[in-house]
């Protein structure tokens, strides 16, 4: 019992949290010598903690509308079983959820204290964060065509975030963000990629995704590879301004991925033949958002 409860908290997607913070924070080590580090690391607890909220009353909201008793499960899709399958209490996940952004809201509070100089902006990203825990999945899904981006958003937020915690600076957040929001593209489209199986009752209960109201295999695989281009062009156009270090180039590896994962989506077929796309497009997305990291510290080594 208690492993499902910390099967339930510790879901695998909280590594999308992580490595969208480690991108902000290697941002700053690269853009300034003395940059907080520890500051950093513990902006990124409380990013993660916001995200766990949101995942836990995310799986709470579902329960408790039936939809996660329609969807189909793969094990990147149609919700929690353990939930759907009262392996763990939906009110204990309420109250876990509350105890998370409690968590969120005190490590945030505490670098609002230490990191004065970029409190406002970083009080604004606070405020984002708590709109997307509370409301995300009862009303923000229901906004057509916002789920995505917004998803995508925040993710970049977060490494942005991280970023003005880590350095005390915005001198350069606009530079930083031509990297934070590839990173936060691939949460976005992993979204986009994991909400295919679900069309049908996600559409039911009122999900407006873009998935959902594309409805249509190709037009949603376009789009994936829409989002990827987008990612590209900015780190693209940040390596020929001289803002983003060449190392970056690295990132190109994973074009024949994101292609496959394209092309698989324009012939989707059913979610079991689709979960290994799904699995791969995670795998990829995270391993994407890893390197964006690994780009800034290769180039402050070789500085």
């Amino acid at each position: 019992m208690l492993r499902d409860y910390i099967k339930e908290i510790f879901e695998p997607t909280l590594l999308f949290g992580v490595a969208a913070g480690l991108a902000g924070l290697a941002a700053a080590s690269y853009y300034y010598d003395g940059a907080v580090i520890w500051l950093g690391a513990f902006a990124i607890i409380g990013a993660v903690a916001a995200q766990m909220a949101v995942n836990l009353i995310d799986d709470y909201t579902d329960y408790k509308t039936g939809l996660d008793m329609e969807t189909s499960k793969t094990r990147f899709s149609g919700g929690s079983p353990l939930v759907a399958g009262n392996r763990v209490s939906a009110a204990a996940v309420l109250r876990l959820a509350v105890a998370a952004l409690f968590v969120a809201g005190a490590i945030g509070v505490y670098t609002l204290l230490v990191a004065q100089a970029v409190a406002i902006l970083i009080l604004m990203l606070a405020a984002i964060g708590g709109i997307a825990a509370v409301f995300y999945a009862r009303y923000l899904t229901h906004v057509p065509f916002l789920a995505e981006p917004f998803v995508a958003a925040c993710f970049a937020l977060i490494g942005i975030g991280v970023f003005l915690v880590a350095s005390g600076s915005s001198a350069d957040m606009l530079y930083v963000a031509l990297a934070c929001v590839p990173c936060g593209i691939q949460v976005g489209v992993a979204a986009l990629i994991n909400a295919m199986p679900d069309r049908v009752p996600d559409r039911k209960y009122g999900r407006r995704s873009w998935a959902v109201m594309l409805n249509d295999n190709r037009l949603s695989g376009f789009l994936y590879l829409g989002f990827e281009a987008a990612g590209y062009a900015l780190l693209i156009f940040g390596m020929y301004a001289r803002i983003l270090p060449g190392t970056f180039a690295i990132m190109l590896a994973f074009v024949p991925v994101f292609q496959y994962i394209a092309m698989s989506t324009m012939d989707y077929k059913g979610p079991k033949s689709y979960e290994k796309v799904m699995g791969i497009n995670a795998a990829a997305a995270m391993l994407y958002m890893f390197m964006l990291s690994a780009s800034f510290m290769l180039a402050h080594i070789m500085a």
